[in-house]
Parts: structure tokens; C-alpha cells; sequence
């Protein structure tokens, strides 16, 4: 006698709790999630072909305005402003307090250079010898004819 093989029971999953589950995640972390602050002075940086990126952490950014009024910002907190002759001192207590503090400087590419050559002294005289000059990445002409 012969064995009656028994039917398979299919498996139905309700996918509407996983579909539930997704939404509510997706609504938690756009509402926690934390945007940049809105910058003070925007600011239209130079061109360059340099693709480098500046890190997201530890980063004493300084940014100046086409007006030449400086700013600085370290992390999300937001901009402050400060001056050429206050710069030093901000520079050193930032880098005392975290010595793994790298410096990147925006500056509006209308600016006047007499404020960054100020920047720089500055750099100099606190022995921040490496920084960023951030601009922005532009197409190369040959990459925009093919």
C-alpha cells in the first residue's frame, strides 16, 4: 500500500504590520533628526577643480562674509561672530579643548584679501600650520563637452 502524500499548506503573512512598523520609524527620524543650523551671513565660495572633503567632526569653521565680518562655528552650534584681534584667543581655547580641532575657512569668493591674509596670520602666530580653504566643486570643461 502506497503512502497518500499530504497536501502543503500554504503560509499567509499579513504585511501590514511591517507596513505600520516602517511609517512609524520613518516619522521618528525625521522628526529627531537634526538639520544644520541656518547660517547667519550666506556665503558664495570660490570655484575649484579639488574634489577633498572637509571632515564633519572636530572642525573650527571660519567663515568670512563679502563685507569681511568674520564667523566662527565649531559642530552643529550656531555661528558667532567674532573679530581678527579676538581670533587668536578663540582659536587657541578651541584647539585647548579639543586637541584634535582642525580648522577649515570659507571664505565669499568677493571678499576682500586683506581679511584673509589676516586669517592666516592668525593660523600662524597659533601654530595652526594645516587648514581647509573650503570652495566649490565645479565640472571640468572636458567632462562637460562629452
Amino acid at each position: 500500500m502506497a503512502a497518500k502524500k499530504m497536501k502543503r499548506v500554504g503560509i499567509k503573512m499579513d504585511m501590514t504590520p511591517m507596513v505600520d512598523v516602517a511609517f512609524l520609524l520613518l516619522i521618528f527620524f525625521m522628526s529627531t533628526s537634526q538639520f544644520d543650523p541656518p547660517q547667519k551671513v550666506p556665503i558664495v565660495l570660490p570655484d575649484s577643480h579639488s574634489n577633498l572633503k572637509v571632515p564633519e567632526s572636530d572642525v573650527l569653521v571660519l567663515g568670512i562674509s563679502k563685507d569681511s565680518r568674520l564667523f566662527w562655528q565649531v559642530g552643529k552650534n550656531p555661528q558667532e561672530e567674532t573679530d581678527i584681534p579676538n581670533l587668536e584667543t578663540l582659536v587657541l581655547e578651541q584647539r585647548r579643548k579639543n586637541p584634535r580641532l582642525r580648522v577649515a575657512i570659507k571664505a565669499d569668493k568677493e571678499s576682500q584679501y586683506g581679511m584673509m591674509e589676516d586669517v592666516m596670520a592668525v593660523m600662524q602666530k597659533t601654530n595652526t600650520i594645516t587648514f581647509s580653504l573650503v570652495t566649490e566643486l565645479v565640472a571640468s570643461k572636458k567632462s562637460a563637452l562629452h
